[in-house]
């Protein structure tokens, strides 16, 4: 029995699948999903067309690369290629503005270049790395951007403290200022530090009695005061965290009757620590006390980022801050500058815009490895993901972390925010996450995103990087472009609504491979590409106007000769010319024969898209599945502004489906084909059957939707 309506029908708007779901016919997605989904991309409300091509914009450089935005307008962007001891710096409209060489740039090494982080805003770029203390500052000329600096990145007022070495120390020191009157019978007092109360101390004559003040003078009256603050001092010694480093002396001079001066020290083993000190008399409102912080206590320390110590992983921008993170001296630390002062680190200041120095934990071994701005700070280390709930960050009050996720990061590759939610990868790169702030629970919550397509041996794992193209015109959604660690290029659309996300390959022709991925501010993704040993560089474009990859455009002279073409020499190429296409060509002497005179040309590399459904199995009425050999004898699609479809199935390889029309106009522009198609007689029979839909020629490919006719 063929089969050509009901629940077959496809919006193939799920993407690729995994290999392991085949024949899981009880998910929702499964008909809509695909075996593989490769060069196409999956419309939201249904459907899926051809995925952007590449245009080439320069040979690439070879080695390990990694790149960095920095944007300076909604018109104006820079794209930075770091490789060893280099930067190329990028305009928007690919034009290579300078190159920088030399100099602080010396100490990025291939090694370190897979882990450096970046920083752009206004004209200041910035280059972090454990190893590189002092950072790196490329400084734009912003009226001649052929024109940059480089420098250490200007750390002002780096916060000092104790970092494991011996540092000089200053004694905290308090004087209590006692006076008396005539009237006051006698004098007990206690003291209280850091919020312990120690015992009270009496001030005795001579025969060891309560004595009043004023009858004490001369020097009995000096002893009588020296041997009062031994008490106290040795009642002090008893609380909680002190020793015999603290000490309490008379230093006031003569015979004064109503007046006392005591100096409390911090010393020996409590020196180098601010302390806070209180004195209180208790048995009379005739004498009073009043204590007062002349010296406070400090360790000198040394700067939290140094040449010996090392310097801050990355830097991120939270409340008009910037937040400094994961010093290598202190792998959960935070360093925040003054609000508006971006180099200002100065935490010696008092106001609630001064500079803060934070700490996840204050002894633990797990290590930041990057901070977000999502409506509140987000710290990821290798264990967990933090946020902070203060909903202002203010020098004079403590930051409340909150450990919301007990799911690690992978250090290269940054979270990201899309549609509300945070994505990031976990520690190994093999799971993808989101997490959205949910107000009544007060937390982040995660969700596993990739449960339909990660796998050992699936797409969406092994993820190096990721990076959020927001939908620009030309595009049909937002995407989540994945850069695993074997150089695929895989591309996501979310759609939140039908709880999808719908995952598909960026091939690169001819089995070359990705090496490094950013997306500029004007939404560009540019991509280091390596085919058969040589490296380019190139940006995407929508695949309404540019079918291939690593495409050139040119202009063919009177005899419809395309020269120019030196990096394609040997290729096989394509060549788009006024809606039709034309080829293939051999590239020799950088000159194809293309036939057409005085037209421009898109001219590149191109490899046939593929998707291909899962596999169709008999579905008995007790839902029990039964795989035996069957087939896809026919199909009815949907397609829109299509001009090449190839349709294939049971193991079969595709054949081109003719889309003219007699009704055609042939002395007009080619036109693309819209509307129902139908293929009956495909041939073939085999276990698990599926149809394939793939071209054998370029052109522009939207399918909405197809019915597979199917025999099981």
């Amino acid at each position: 029995m063929t089969r050509v309506s009901g629940q077959l029908k496809s919006s193939v708007n799920a993407g690729q699948l995994a290999r392991s779901l085949a024949g899981k016919v009880n998910l929702k997605q499964y008909y809509s999903g695909a075996l593989v989904m490769r060069g196409v991309e999956p419309i939201p409300q249904s459907g899926f067309q051809l995925l952007p091509g590449s245009a080439y914009v320069a040979p690439g450089v070879a080695g390990a690369c990694k790149k960095g935005v920095l944007q300076v307008s909604k018109a104006r962007s820079y794209t930075v290629i770091l490789t060893e001891g280099r930067a190329e710096i990028w305009r928007n409209d690919r034009v290579k503005v300078a190159t920088l060489t030399g100099g602080l740039l010396a100490q990025i090494s291939a090694a370190r270049v897979p882990e450096l982080e970046f920083y752009g805003e206004a004209n200041t770029f910035g280059i972090f790395h454990p190893d590189i203390w002092g950072g790196i500052r490329l400084l734009r000329d912003g009226s001649d951007d052929t024109i940059w600096t480089i420098s250490a990145w200007p750390y002002g007022d780096l916060p000092k403290l104790d970092l494991g070495g011996v540092y000089p120390k200053t004694n905290d020191r308090w004087h209590i200022y006692i006076r008396t009157s005539a009237n006051t019978p006698s004098f007990v007092m206690n003291v209280t530090i850091d919020g312990n109360v120690s015992a009270s101390a009496t001030l005795l004559d001579s025969g060891g009695n309560p004595a009043k003040p004023d009858d004490l003078i001369g020097l009995a009256g000096v002893a009588a005061w020296e041997e009062f603050a031994a008490t106290l001092q040795g009642h002090a010694r008893e609380l909680p965290g002190m020793s015999s480093g603290l000490t309490i002396t008379n230093i006031t001079a003569g015979t004064t009757q109503h007046y006392r001066t005591l100096q409390v020290t911090f010393g020996g083993d409590l020196s180098g620590k601010e302390y806070q000190l209180d004195a209180q008399v208790l048995n009379t409102s005739e004498a009073s006390s009043l204590a007062s912080h002349t010296t406070i206590g400090k360790t000198d320390g040394e700067p939290l980022v140094s040449a010996d110590q090392g310097g801050f992983r990355g830097a991120a921008n939270y409340q008009d801050r910037q937040v400094y993170f994961a010093p290598s001296a202190r792998a959960t630390a935070l360093a925040m500058s003054r609000t508006g002062e971006y180099f200002d680190l100065n935490i010696d200041a008092t106001d609630d815009a001064a500079a803060r120095l934070e700490a996840l934990r204050t002894e633990t071994s797990e290590t930041i490895l990057h901070v977000l701005d999502a409506t509140y700070l987000i710290a990821f280390t290798d264990r967990a993901m933090y946020f902070a709930s203060n909903r202002t960050v203010k020098r004079n009050e403590p930051m409340n972390w909150v450990r919301a996720i007990e799911i690690g990061s992978k250090a290269s590759c940054k979270p990201v925010t899309l549609e509300a939610r945070v994505y990031f990868v976990s520690a190994d790169g093999g799971r993808l996450y989101s997490a959205a702030y949910d107000a009544v629970s007060e937390m982040f919550q995660p969700t596993p995103e990739n449960d339909l397509n990660g796998g050992p041996e699936d797409l969406v794992t092994n993820i190096r990087s990721m990076s959020v193209q927001q939908k620009t015109a030309g595009m049909i959604s937002d995407r989540l472009w994945l850069l695993r660690e074997d150089g695929r290029l895989v591309c996501c659309v979310i759609n939140r609504t039908q709880e999808i996300m719908a995952a598909v390959e960026w091939p690169v022709h001819g089995g070359g491979f990705v090496h490094a991925m950013a997306i500029d501010g004007q939404g560009q993704v540019w991509l280091t590409v390596e085919r058969g040993g040589v490296v380019s560089e190139e940006i995407l474009e929508e695949e309404s106007d540019n079918l291939f990859q690593q495409a050139m455009t040119v202009t063919t002279d009177l005899a419809g000769q395309a020269s120019g073409l030196a990096m394609l020499d040997g290729k096989t190429v394509w060549a788009l010319i006024e809606n039709d296409v034309y080829g293939p060509f051999t590239v020799a002497g950088g000159t194809i024969e293309t036939g057409v005179a005085s037209k421009s040309a898109k001219i590149g590399l191109w490899s046939p898209p593929w998707y291909e459904s899962m596999p169709y199995v008999r579905v008995l009425p007790n839902d029990d599945i039964v795989r035996r050999p069957g087939k896809v004898g026919s199909a009815r699609l949907y397609l829109r502004d299509t001009a090449s479809i190839a349709i294939g199935a049971n193991g079969r390889p595709p054949r081109d489906l003719p889309l003219n029309r007699s009704s055609d106009d042939l002395s007009q522009p080619k036109l693309n084909f819209t509307g129902h198609v139908n293929i009956a007689g495909l041939i073939g029979a085999c276990m698990d059957p599926t149809l394939v839909i793939s071209q054998v020629r370029p052109g522009r490919l939207n399918v909405r939707d197809y019915i597979p006719g199917v025999k099981l």
